[in-house]
């Protein structure tokens, strides 16, 4: 009984350290990006499922639908970036 509990432990432990990123913090990793939304010179298309988050009280975001369905935004103010799944 103790070996099958020694054993469990060492392939737990060994799941958790194989799952730390490889950035000295230890952290997990989680499948996200981040992208940066520009200011309006340069579009950012979003998808499904992508989290806008705004970085300043004061951001206004400029949205634009082109005939295909796409759509791609822009800061017009503030700043802002998209936390996307990662494929």
């Amino acid at each position: 009984m103790k070996n099958i509990y020694l054993i469990t432990m060492a392939i737990v432990v060994g799941f958790l350290l194989s799952a730390c990123s490889g950035d000295g913090e230890g952290s997990f990793d989680t499948g996200q990006e981040k992208i940066v939304v520009t200011n309006c010179e340069t579009y950012v298309t979003i998808q499904v499922n992508d989290l806008l988050v705004k970085e300043d009280d004061n951001t206004s975001i400029k949205i634009v639908h082109d005939a295909n369905g796409t759509k791609s935004i822009c800061t017009t103010s503030g700043s802002a970036h998209i936390i996307r799944e990662a494929n």
